[in-house]
């Protein structure tokens, strides 16, 4: 018997809703690029937080090789995300994460205490910053996750929670990256490197 897919998809209202946040926050995503108004390396570590939440393969890979690149303590970051406690102390780094991981588990509404302590160790263009990585993070997290259930489909499991309409509709958008990222995967895998 082939197991039930169960990962966090889309539903077609949380697709538009979140392709409309993630698009309008396009403007502070490209500027936080060019010029960011916080390090690539909490850029990184919010992105696996809200990641680890959603359990997306291809996001978790890719930002696994970012932070990486830009100096990120993996092992330190792993401790956090394995724990309930903030092993960072308080630290605005770790306030950063544990509000990346509150975004995912509530669907991308965070609570107003959670919005609060995040405002009250960030600037206003910050946590704008933050807001602009988390969407397009979590846009990409549930992309890739509803891809893979209609690969699932496909392959003859079940998927619960998921309509294949919906599937289709995600995956037509997102099949260029997530089968580039694969295909990177795979070769990266051949020379030692990381596995999809």
């Amino acid at each position: 018997m082939k197991p039930i897919f169960r990962k966090r998809v889309f539903t077609l209202g949380q697709f538009l809703n979140m392709l409309f946040q993630a698009i309008i926050r396009l403007p502070i995503l490209v500027a936080a690029l060019i010029k960011p108004k916080t390090s690539p390396q909490l850029r990184e570590q919010v992105m696996l937080a809200c990641t680890s939440v959603n359990d997306c393969r291809y996001c978790a890979w890719a930002h696994t090789h970012l932070a990486l690149k830009n100096g990120v303590d993996i092992e330190a970051m792993n401790a956090l995300l394995a724990s309930s406690d903030n092993p960072l102390g308080g630290e605005q780094e770790g306030i950063a994460i544990l509000f990346a991981q509150h975004f995912a588990e509530f669907k991308g509404r965070p609570s107003g205490d959670a919005v609060a302590r995040l405002q009250s160790v960030y600037s206003k263009a910050q946590v704008k910053e933050i807001y602009a990585y988390l969407y397009a993070i979590y846009f990409a997290n549930l992309s890739g996750n509803t891809f893979d259930a209609l690969l699932a489909r496909l392959r003859g499991q079940k998927v619960e929670n998921s309509y294949i309409f919906t599937e289709v509709i995600s995956s037509a958008l997102s099949w260029p990256i997530l089968v580039f990222i694969m295909w990177r995967s795979k070769n990266d895998r051949r020379i030692g490197l990381g596995s999809l």
